[in-house]
């Protein structure tokens, strides 16, 4: 699953915003077309397990999206599907996107400034040009030369004064019913009466009083880890004190780093010594959840999370009319005293998910104290405390200064593998019901987007995704497995779909959706799996009810195999299944929920609940087949508001439908086997 920190470590004023959600009741009852007694799918855990254990072996190096790891994993999951008998949906079962991943220059770019006409004095004065080392073009850049004024733009970050907090996010949602109301957040637009037409903008990176939260969850990581390593053999020594004094020094840095950005935070209150000091844990959750929050409860304007992103940023910039953007982190959106002198730029030729289009003007990034150089006597460090302390724009020209920029780029494109596999319908061919997983995971430390581990003097540098997501990946062929070797064949054709991409912003599903090799027009249904192999206390949470108003008749008639079950009618943006929904198509999203091990080296195939997975698996299986023997699942319009939910399903109580208590214990971790690397799985 895509990366937590975006939605659960945003800082400061700029809460996560999450697009509100519909909370009207779903329509009536559907009429079921399909009966859901049919045979059922035998699954078994077994040939599950030995999936997992092949792909997530250290053979795979983590299939990190953009290293030739995941072309091998796709090449296995094709011969799995050729094996079976299911048929390519297209040429091949491989079903190639690009993705960019850098640029190249074609001759050396150039930065300068100099006094322009209408500076005091008039034109002339001996440019200041930078350095190559003072900046770096940004692989999304366009190319060109261009010269303009250069013109401030703060953060180029506008607030919606109608939207509010996400303290209250809930309650607004349903003021209707309990008579409360919010004021509106106050108002804020840097490019408000702002004359960029033919102008250079500089503009700071990320939104006013916060970091940039991947950075920032990487950091969190760190401590966790850290922490959890020092605790470790102190608890097994049963030495509470050293642990009190371990915990106090956590905290401690904890405040360094997060009370710039939160000023009233109290660490004492977001991470207090538990009565029982053995079981002091740095439970990231948690830690996250009181984030939100403390920063949903920060007066001033609510910036959404993508008014710091870079694309957002320019395109709202040349929107306005400027020619080039020159973009900065400032001296205040550092986490440490060392990186704002280091001041990294990232690389041109990173290939390390730097992905998109090509933005349509040159954007570079140029170090903070190359910026106070050029400005002279305006510093930037002023110019942000300003913003970030009253949160009033400080945007207009910089005296008349002029920049001239040249940029000559040529893309570096990576051809990247979603994998998909069909089972041809009856009666019903011509309809089609999608279930899909990604196979992708986030690779190894220093190639991709993993941090290594420590347990004691081992460390683990690869993040192995047995969880995240090969658990729905060996679910997805199980599932493929069982139906073809049932001898039924279903009613409707069913394409088991292998997304890859997910990890860098489900781009294979947007590919996928955008360029499909059939007509979407005839998908009735996408059902996703996505971390479905940590079944713990907390039960499964299925999500998107709200896109149909078939999906919870259909789940009562199925059943909830004994488990623990969140029903949510929103639909969480963070996986694959959104980008069949942004196409009015009915989609359901399975997930048993994120853990100590998400997204780090910890995450292995010893630790997958296979009893859980089995369990689940009944619940998707139930689902499928009533799918392709032509159950009625009719596309919900969302309403006045969007279903799309940046937080995962539970995460808001308004969208929850109901709970469904567990009559059967399905927690037990079961051992997974571990086939020799690079072996395929038996089938």
């Amino acid at each position: 699953m895509t990366c937590i920190a975006l939605t659960v470590l945003t800082m400061g004023t700029s809460a996560c915003r999450r697009e509100v959600v519909d909370t009207t009741p779903p329509g009536p009852p559907v009429t079921p077309t399909a009966p859901v007694s049919a045979p059922k799918l035998q699954l078994e855990t077994a040939r599950m397990a030995a999936d997992i254990a092949t792909l997530a072996a250290d053979d795979f190096n983590g299939r990190y999206t953009l290293s030739p790891d995941l072309r091998r994993a796709a090449e296995l999951l094709a011969k799995r599907h050729a094996e079976l008998g299911l048929v390519p949906v297209g040429a091949s079962y491989m079903v190639d996107f690009p993705l960019r991943t850098g640029a190249r220059l074609r001759e050396p770019p150039s930065v300068e400034l100099g006094a322009g006409a209408s500076a005091p004095g008039g034109a002339g004065g001996k440019p200041k040009v930078l350095a190559p080392e003072e900046f770096v073009v940004l692989p999304q850049s366009g190319s060109g030369a261009v010269r303009g004024e250069l013109v401030f733009v703060g953060y180029a970050a506008q607030a919606d004064p109608t939207k509010p907090s996400d303290a209250t996010a809930a309650t607004a949602a349903t003021g209707a019913a309990s008579g409360t109301s919010e004021a509106s957040a106050p108002a804020y637009d840097d490019l408000a009466g702002v004359d960029l037409k033919g102008k250079v903008a500089l503009v700071l990176l990320e939104a006013p009083g916060r970091p940039d939260p991947m950075l920032l969850f990487k950091r969190l990581q760190a401590e966790e880890q850290r922490f959890t390593d020092e605790a470790t053999p102190l608890k097994t020594a049963g030495d509470l004190r050293r642990l009190k004094k371990l915990h106090a020094g956590a905290q401690k840095r904890l405040g360094a780093l997060l009370k710039p950005f939160m000023p009233r935070l109290k660490v004492t209150e977001l991470w207090p010594l538990p009565a029982d000091v053995a079981s002091v844990a740095f439970d990231m959750q948690k830690i996250a959840g009181g984030l939100m929050r403390e920063a949903a409860a920060m007066p001033g304007p609510r910036f959404a999370i993508g008014e710091g992103g870079l694309k957002k940023k320019v395109e709202r910039l040349v929107k306005a009319g400027a020619v080039a953007v020159v973009t900065v982190r400032g001296p205040l959106s550092f986490l440490s005293p060392e990186e704002r002198e280091a001041d990294a730029l990232p690389k041109l030729e990173g290939g390390e998910g730097l992905l998109g289009e090509s933005l349509p003007v040159p954007v570079v990034q140029v170090k903070w104290k190359s910026i106070d150089r050029l400005l002279g006597g305006r510093k930037l460090s002023k110019l942000q405390g300003q913003i970030d302390g009253d949160r009033v724009p400080r945007s207009g020209p910089l005296a008349g200064q002029e920049l001239a920029l040249s940029v000559a780029l040529e893309p570096v494109n990576v051809e990247v593998p979603n994998v998909l596999a069909a089972l041809p319908g009856g009666d019903l061919a011509q309809e089609i019901v999608m279930i899909g997983a990604h196979y992708d995971h986030i690779g190894v430390a220093g190639a991709g987007q993993c941090g290594e581990a420590k347990d004691g003097d081992k460390v683990d540098k690869i993040c192995n995704g047995a969880d995240d997501n090969a658990s729905g990946t060996a679910m997805l062929l199980e599932l493929a497995r069982a139906w073809k070797q049932s001898g039924r064949t279903p009613r409707r054709t069913i394409v088991f779909t292998h997304f890859a991409g997910e990890e860098l912003g489900v781009l294979g599903s947007k590919a996928l959706a955008e360029a499909p090799p059939f007509d979407l027009k005839r998908v009735v249904a996408m059902v996703n799996l996505d971390m479905v192999g940590r079944l713990g206390p907390k039960g499964l949470a299925v999500g998107g009810l709200g896109s149909s108003a078939g999906w919870m008749p259909l789940l009562d008639e199925v059943g909830a195999a004994g488990l623990e079950v969140l029903y949510e009618s929103s639909v969480a943006t963070r996986s694959d299944h959104a980008s069949f929904y942004r196409k009015d198509i009915p989609v359901l999203f399975f997930f048993t929920g994120v853990h100590s091990d998400y997204h780090r080296p910890g995450d292995h195939s010893d630790k997958i609940n296979l009893v859980g997975m089995g369990a689940i698996g009944e619940i998707v299986a139930g689902v499928l087949v009533a799918l392709g023997d032509g159950y009625k699942m009719p596309w919900q319009p969302p309403g006045p508001v969007s279903l799309l939910n940046q937080g995962l399903p539970g995460s808001d109580p308004a969208t929850v439908i109901k709970r469904v208590p567990a009559t059967e214990p399905a927690t037990a971790t079961a051992p997974t086997p571990t086939p020799a690397p690079g072996d395929a799985a038996a089938h």
